[in-house]
This record gives C-alpha cells, sequence and structure tokens, in this order.
C-alpha cells in the first residue's frame, strides 16, 4: 500500500515539472558580404580625414588632372571587363592607393599615376629661353687727326726733326709712362704714343684723348 502511494506521489510530481527547453543546434551566422570596392571617383575626396597626397591632389592642378584622367580609364574598362580583367583593376586599385598614400611630395604622387595610366599625358619640355647676345661696349670715335703725321710720309713716327725722342729726353722709364698714359686714352695706338717721338707730341696727344674720353682716368686734368 505504501509502495503505491510513493509511486502516485512521485508521477504527480513529475508531471507538475516543466518540460526541459528542445535542444537546437548551434547555426554558424554565414560570412558578412564584402563592401563594393571604392573606385576612384572623378573628383577627388578634398574634405574630412584625408591624407597628404589627397591634399596634394586637392591643391595640385596637374595632379588634379592625372586623378580625373585614371578614374575615366578605369570607369571605361569596368564596363564590358571580365570577371578576370576586374580582379586585375581591383589590383591595380589597391595598389595605387598603397601607394599613393604614402607619399609626401607633388612628384612622388604624380609618378603612382602615371603607373597605371593607359594613355600617357603628353610632358611639355619649356623651351629654353633666348639668352640676349651682350652688345658691345660704346668705343669713343677717333678724331679725324690724332696727332701730327710723319714728317717723311713713310709711316716712320719719330721725332720731328730738330726735336729728340721722349726717351732720349726724359729717360725710357719716364717716358714709358707717359707712352703708357697715352695708349690709355688713345685705345692702344702706340704708333701715336710711341717713345721715339718727343715727350711734348706724347703729352699733346695724351691731353686730345683725355677730352675724348668719357671716363677720364686720374691723370687727366681737364
Amino acid at each position: 500500500m505504501r509502495k503505491a502511494i510513493l509511486a502516485m506521489s512521485l508521477f504527480v510530481m513529475l508531471s507538475g515539472c516543466p518540460s526541459p527547453n528542445p535542444v537546437t543546434n548551434n547555426i554558424i551566422d554565414p560570412e558578412p558580404t564584402p563592401e563594393p570596392t571604392q573606385w576612384l571617383s572623378a573628383d577627388p575626396v578634398c574634405s574630412g580625414q584625408i591624407t597628404r597626397a589627397e591634399w596634394l591632389i586637392c591643391d595640385n592642378t596637374s595632379l588634379n588632372d592625372l586623378h580625373r584622367r585614371l578614374a575615366w580609364e578605369w570607369q571605361t574598362a569596368r564596363q564590358n571587363a571580365t570577371p578576370e580583367r576586374m580582379q586585375v583593376l581591383e589590383n591595380q586599385l589597391y595598389a595605387l592607393l598603397s601607394e599613393r598614400d604614402a607619399c609626401q611630395d607633388v612628384a612622388c604622387v604624380a609618378t603612382a599615376y602615371r603607373r597605371y595610366l593607359v594613355s600617357q599625358p603628353a610632358v611639355v619640355t619649356p623651351k629654353p629661353s633666348p639668352v640676349a647676345k651682350p652688345r658691345p661696349k660704346p668705343r669713343s670715335k677717333p678724331h679725324g687727326h690724332r696727332g701730327p703725321r710723319s714728317p717723311r710720309g713713310d709711316g716712320d713716327w719719330g721725332p720731328a726733326a730738330g726735336e729728340r725722342s721722349c726717351a732720349a729726353e726724359i729717360g725710357p722709364a719716364a717716358a714709358a709712362r707717359l707712352s703708357q698714359q697715352c695708349d690709355i686714352v688713345t685705345q692702344g695706338n702706340d704708333r701715336l704714343c710711341s717713345t721715339r717721338r718727343s715727350c711734348g707730341a706724347i703729352r699733346t696727344q695724351t691731353e686730345h684723348g683725355c677730352r675724348e674720353t668719357y671716363r677720364k682716368p686720374g691723370f687727366c686734368r681737364l
């Protein structure tokens, strides 16, 4: 009797317990769909957090033009591209962005873009500026008569008849100084300033040269 009562009590207790939750299999979530590739837009990104290379593109007209050219070429190439070609284009895009964003100057960014451009822009080489030829310094026009002609008419510019040469008159050293001063203001005409002429003729020629010279040396007392 007692066994029957215990069995009945156990049945009542079991019937009052809530049934356990059904066991379900753990389902692994599928991998997220990758975001579409962000291709180059015709207008470069010039706001927000941008790299120095992007800032250079926005600030430089030549780099801006290279960016637009490459964006246009890739847009045209994607229109009828095979899956294999698309993969190549995506690899080029990632390579460009990696190379470009590491640049710190204009030349580096330009090299990165030109590496992937099919139609290379023409490089205009500036023509060298013509160098003006130096103008010759104006020389004073020789006077019609620079001193006495040779008394013998044979081109010998020695002393006139009855005169001594300057070298014989005041000595070779002093005569040479007079001749040198004469040469300076007569453009080196050694016949007019020769020490074989008289000292008076050399001095007269020197004074004449000083009057004709624009920039007068210190020995000209005119």
